[in-house]
């Protein structure tokens, strides 16, 4: 048998097969994972649960505005009693969110290539507008630019049909080199209904089971707990559905230096049933509302999907 540089001929063939064989797998396989990768994106910029609905809620405005006043400046639908006079609004204009997604297959070391960890990173630009001294003619809105940024981690599994959300962690929102450490320690949740949920940190995944779930007509009391190396602040409720105008927002009741309650009712949101909406819990400093541009802005958040569904009616897949 003829040599060539001293390998036999049909060593030298067989190495290039195996060689294709293993080029042609490698790039199947990449292929098949940016596939993987693109279909997740999709899922997560479509599903309920993790679209950017969740994170618009964040820049609600006041639910009643003043006829003929400035969206979200208007007086709101309490009195001075829940909180001192204060109009704001963040103002996030057209492409103020920028939102990526990053994509790890397997979720973890050794996990099957059938689990995903995705991890959601909103950054959000705009405008913070506060309006808290009437006796200047004309009134004053003080205006401060501002940066948050939103952290949502997601774990999805694959099935003969594709890609799943199986579990969500809290959308944790946070000002970009903060003036003062600002953050939310607690939110405690009871429903008329018998619903109870805790939770005492944004770093953890809830199956969907382990959401808030009310049914239409629920009554829910919220309590929230915060932590503030500076200024006092103030905590105010987004929630409502994924569309407008059924969006509201509203303060908390303050009951202690760092401790505000507040309760809601389902059953003025209407009845699209079994349905996913948006919630954010919102903690803003106290100068930040209630000062001139002198003073920072300083926020944190945790934002929550909530399920409305009755009784009978199985969880919301996507």
């Amino acid at each position: 048998m003829k040599k060539i540089a001293g390998v036999p001929k049909w060593h030298t063939m067989l190495l290039a097969v195996t060689v294709s064989l293993l080029l042609t797998v490698g790039l199947m396989g990449c292929r098949q994972k940016e596939n993987d990768e693109e279909s997740i994106r999709n899922l997560l910029n479509g599903s309920s649960y993790t679209d950017e609905s969740q994170t618009r809620g964040y820049s609600s405005q006041d639910s009643t505005l003043a006829p003929g006043g400035e969206p979200g400046l208007g007086p709101g639908a309490d009195g001075y009693e829940t909180i001192p006079f204060v109009r704001f609004r963040r103002f996030v204009p057209q492409g103020g969110i920028s939102r990526s997604i990053l994509v790890q297959i397997p979720a973890y070391p050794g996990y099957p290539d059938t689990t995903a960890l995705a991890t959601i990173t909103s950054d959000i630009h705009g405008e913070f507008r506060t309006l808290f001294d009437t006796t200047t003619h004309p009134m004053l809105v003080w205006r401060k630019p501002f940066h948050d940024q939103a952290v949502r981690r997601v774990y999805l599994t694959k099935g003969p049909d594709g890609w799943h959300i199986r579990k969500v962690s809290p959308l944790n929102i946070t000002t970009v080199d903060a003036a003062y450490e600002l953050r939310l320690v607690s939110i405690h949740v009871q429903a008329a209904s018998g619903e109870v949920f805790e939770l005492t940190t944004a770093d953890t995944l809830l199956a969907k089971d382990e959401l808030p779930t009310f049914v239409p007509g629920d009554t829910v009391h919220v309590q929230v707990t915060v932590q503030s190396s500076g200024d006092s602040c103030w905590v105010f409720l987004h929630h409502g559905r994924r569309e407008w105008p059924h969006r509201w927002r509203r303060p908390y009741f303050k009951t202690g230096t760092f401790t505000f309650e507040r309760t809601w009712s389902i059953g003025s949101e209407g009845f699209e049933v079994p349905e996913v909406r948006p919630s954010a819990h919102d903690a803003i400093g106290w100068n930040s509302l209630w000062a001139d541009t002198s003073q920072p802005y300083v926020a944190a958040a945790w934002g929550l999907p909530y399920i409305v569904k009755q009784p009978n009616e199985a969880i919301p897949e996507e």
